[in-house]
């Protein structure tokens, strides 16, 4: 048999394109199990770091409140009609850093705890199984010290809400009726606070923070009668839409009607600006 130069070469190629093939071929399926494993390594992790709530299911519809209380972190409440079900989230803050400083102690630390507990309380003889989602911190610690957590919750319907920390940011998208925020005290720094309105009117706000800035971002629907302070800061009512009455600017305060509204909105920072918005979609919106 005699092959020329020629032909060798083009055996060659041939041979040296099927390997290729074949190895791009085993590193992708390999790369499909890795993404797999990241996948499920993604989930386990939220689950981890997920409050398991104790009561009926929360479903899309259902009249719900929120109460909650995070000694120490952001929290975020999200409420939309997107979404199917209320979950409740939490992350530690600077995980790596703490699990090496506790190792640099001796002490093994674990970010995955059961730091809060979450239960959906409904009033005896309640109509449409109207309840409050209710969530409190445990007394998990890991040796005296509770690390900074941010809990996020995630809820198809909230018609009002209740909500305490320090130390963090607190940020509210879509919940109705009554919200009373209060972040940080006389003797424990609080944070920023930022309130967008959804679909559906606010009936009442009260928010508070000890130190940080307070956004209202509020559809043209809304109403109000508002008392803004901010003592340190800035005082702000800024509208495009609908009419003011009575307002009366202060050094440091802002108060005024809108639209013609009964409801109380108040907002108060001790150290730090105070504004309302008003515009289309605020929900959208970051300030």
């Amino acid at each position: 048999m005699n092959t020329s130069r020629t032909g060798w070469r083009r055996v060659a190629a041939f041979g040296g394109a099927a390997a290729l093939g074949a190895a791009v071929m085993l590193g992708s399926m390999s790369g499909c199990k890795r993404m797999g494993g990241v996948r499920a390594r993604l989930t386990a992790k939220q689950l981890a770091h997920s409050v398991n709530i104790d009561g009926i299911p929360i479903t899309v519809g259902q009249f719900t409140g929120l109460d909650i209380e995070n000694p120490w972190g952001d929290v975020e409440v999200r409420a939309a009609s997107r979404n199917e079900f209320a979950m409740v989230e939490f992350r530690v803050r600077k995980e790596r850093w703490l699990r090496l400083k506790m190792a640099q102690q001796g002490i093994e630390f674990d970010p995955v705890g059961e730091y809060f507990e979450a239960s959906y309380e409904v009033a005896e003889g309640s109509l449409n199984q109207a309840g409050t989602l209710v969530i409190r911190p445990t007394d998990l610690d890991i040796d005296g010290f509770r690390p900074p957590i941010d809990v996020v919750v995630t809820i198809p319907r909230c018609d009002g809400a209740r909500v305490r920390t320090t130390r963090g940011d607190v940020k509210i998208t879509g919940v109705t009726g009554t919200i009373d925020v209060a972040n940080g005290s006389d003797t424990v720094e609080g944070g920023d606070v930022v309130i967008r309105s959804g679909d559906r009117p606010i009936e009442e706000v009260m928010a508070y923070t000890s130190r940080g800035d307070i956004h209202l971002l509020m559809s043209p629907e809304n109403t109000g009668i508002f008392d803004i302070r901010a003592p340190r800061g800035k005082p702000v009512f800024q509208s495009d839409f609908g009419y003011v009455s009575n307002s009366m600017p202060e050094v440091g305060r802002w108060t005024g009607v809108w639209n013609d509204g009964t409801n109380a909105i108040s907002l108060q920072s001790e150290d730090g600006d105070a504004k309302v918005w008003v515009m289309e979609n605020p929900h959208l919106f970051k300030p």
